[in-house]
């Protein structure tokens, strides 16, 4: 079996045709169809056009209602034609050339392509030009010049007598038979035909139309089935479409510095600057119609929209979005005109969404964008359609939803560490999470002196509305202290407290008073670095007055060690034995009882030494 390699690129030959004499021009002077439709409003050095879309400078102005309403686009054009192709706009500020997102600088050979999907930057004396595409702002290819750009596709003489086409899209090359001498430059490809130098030839680069012999001015500009150039005080269009190569005159023109522009949509029409510096449109409408084009009948098609965070920590929602017309070299788009907006809402994540509701104010937009402020909680979908000149109306967009932050803070980590505290030092650390982000926090505290109960939760000042995560203190021996948290986001969504945790230190044994058989003595290992040793069945330690819920004995445990009773109030609490494999400091804590204030007591019931090291009063749990 052969094993076959297919190259990625397809090339294809379209042969041309020779001429005939009836192929050549009318004979008739071409007839004069006076002036183009003003566009009221403005004065225009230069003059662009794209769809509905009307361009002015100098500065930059743009109307797409025919001249009602005008609005500054920023910049200017630097004394440079206009080219505004497709949904594209190139300009000029200062230093800097922009189209789409993208910068270059002005003094570079900055060409936009027809259609306005690609465009090229060359700086001065570089031997090729940068090739990039307007919607992702991604160079494509270095291409030396001349060549010429038409929708995603460079075209260029690559050797005598053959152009070639590149889509950079696909990477599909075709290849169009022309004269040896012709060569292809700036804007000189639209749509189906090409304009070319050097041998004054008109080609269809869709094929299969035969070429025709054209001689066009410097100043020629190619639209999309013919060319328009200045003659005199008028412009001449010639029309492509016929093989006679049929023409019309228009005017009064601007014979000082003349401007004018064919339609960068696509679509049969001018823009000029008459003789007073108004801007005036021509339709073409006269022109023959392609062969093998057909009218638009695909809808616009969405390219990207955004309703920007899932969760908004504010309550102004926005919603953007961008459509592109679908062009076809045998049925050309029309254009966007205009969108439909319509939202749906819920007032919380609990209940469903409404209906709908098409906003009036938001039907037919000429705009990309729209915004509302929505209720604390409130989730709004979005959907859009849009609309092309020539009537095809898009399906409903997906939805695209954002939710204004409704939901409290949520706690994460709330530690105290050890409930009894025999450091130095003590921590009181949290964290919260939240469908956006925290704002501060509220921290409050309670103490209980030893022998007292808890009193009432303090505010300091400095812990409200506060960003700290964590607080540390000294402990104070026998008092119990509680703290209590709660976070709030920045739309002023309040969590609920968290539930007390509490640290209390140990009094030491040298604050307890001794009766019987008892020796004060030293350890490394214990609290505070004493501990009291009842040394004798009966003999105990007493404090008056304590008050609690709960006592945590702190004691050294270790081999021969005995046991003690714990009463509380005059009423046992619980035996603790001391004895162990290993000797260590232990906490133990004995069993809740309801809380009681009383005197403690703590008694050897054993002949074994018992080593006390502490006692703890836990006010709460």
């Amino acid at each position: 079996m052969l094993g076959l390699r297919v190259k990625a690129a397809v090339v294809c030959a379209v042969v041309l045709l020779p001429l005939t004499a009836s192929q050549v021009m009318a004979a008739d002077p071409p007839q004069h169809l006076g002036e183009g439709v003003l566009v009221p409003g403005r004065t225009a050095v230069d003059v662009g056009m794209s769809g509905a879309r009307v361009v002015v400078s100098n500065p930059v102005y743009e109307t797409s209602n025919n001249g009602t309403t005008w609005t500054a686009s920023g910049g200017s054009n630097d004394g440079k034609p206009l080219q505004v192709e497709g949904a594209a706009l190139l300009t000029f500020d200062g230093g800097t050339a922009k189209v789409g997102g993208l910068t270059f600088p002005a003094a570079d050979d900055v060409v936009l392509g027809k259609g306005g999907k690609l465009v090229s930057h060359r700086a001065p004396a570089a031997a090729t030009a940068e090739v990039y595409n307007v919607a992702s702002k991604t160079k494509l290819a270095d291409v030396a010049p001349p060549f010429a750009m038409s929708g995603d596709t460079v075209w260029k003489v690559t050797e005598p007598g053959h152009l070639d086409g590149k889509n950079l899209a696909t990477g599909v090359v075709k290849t169009v038979l022309v004269a040896s001498a012709c060569t292809v430059g700036p804007d000189d490809v639209n749509g189906r035909w090409a304009v070319l130098s050097g041998c004054n030839q008109v080609v269809d680069v869709s094929g299969p139309q035969p070429p025709r012999n054209l001689t066009v001015a410097a100043d020629s500009q190619l639209g999309n089935g013919f060319t328009v150039q200045a003659s005199g005080s008028d412009l001449l269009v010639t029309d492509l479409n016929d093989p006679a190569l049929g023409q019309r005159r228009y005017g009064p023109i601007r014979t000082t510095t003349p401007s004018f522009r064919a339609d960068g949509s696509g679509l049969a029409k001018i823009v000029y600057a008459d003789a007073t510096s108004k801007p005036r449109v021509i339709t073409l409408s006269w022109l023959t119609a392609d062969p093998q084009q057909h009218p638009d009948t695909v809808a616009p098609v969405l390219t990207s929209a955004s309703a920007g965070d899932r969760v908004r920590d504010n309550t102004s929602l926005s919603f953007e979005w961008a459509y592109d017309d679908p062009q076809d070299p045998n049925s050309p788009a029309t254009g966007v005109d205009s969108y439909d907006l319509r939202i749906q809402q819920r007032p919380n994540r609990t209940s469903p969404y409404g209906a709908w509701n098409q906003v009036p104010a938001w039907q037919g937009l000429k705009t990309t964008g729209a915004s509302l402020s929505a209720p604390i909680g409130t989730d709004t979908c979005w959907q859009v359609r849009a609309r092309d000149y020539a009537g095809n109306l898009s399906a409903w967009s997906t939805s695209y939803c954002s939710e204004v932050d409704g939901t409290a803070p949520s706690l994460v980590t709330w530690r105290i560490g050890d409930r009894v505290q025999l450091s130095g030092s003590a921590t009181v650390r949290w964290a919260y999470k939240d469908d956006t982000d925290i704002a501060s926090y509220d921290v409050v505290y309670k103490v209980a002196a030893p022998g007292a109960a808890l009193g009432k939760w303090i505010y300091p000042a400095v812990w409200q509305n506060t960003r700290i995560t964590g607080i540390t203190w000294s402990p104070r021996l026998g008092w119990d202290e509680c703290f209590m948290v709660r976070a709030r986001d920045y739309l002023g969504n309040l969590s609920a407290w968290s539930a007390p945790i509490c640290s209390v230190a140990p009094e030491d044994d040298r604050a307890l008073t001794s009766a019987g058989t008892v020796t004060r003595s030293t350890s490394t290992l214990a609290f505070q670095g004493t501990t009291t040793i009842l040394k004798a069945n009966g003999a105990y330690l007493t404090k008056a007055t304590e008050a609690g819920l709960r006592i945590a004995l702190v004691a050294i445990h270790g081999p021969g060690q005995g046991r003690v009773d714990i009463y509380h109030a005059n009423i046992k609490i619980g035996t603790v034995s001391l004895a162990a494999a290993t000797t260590s400091r232990v906490v133990t804590y004995l069993p809740a009882t309801p809380f009681r204030t009383g005197p403690l007591k703590i008694i050897s019931t054993s002949t074994a030494p018992a080593a006390i090291d502490g006692i703890a009063f836990l006010r709460a749990p």
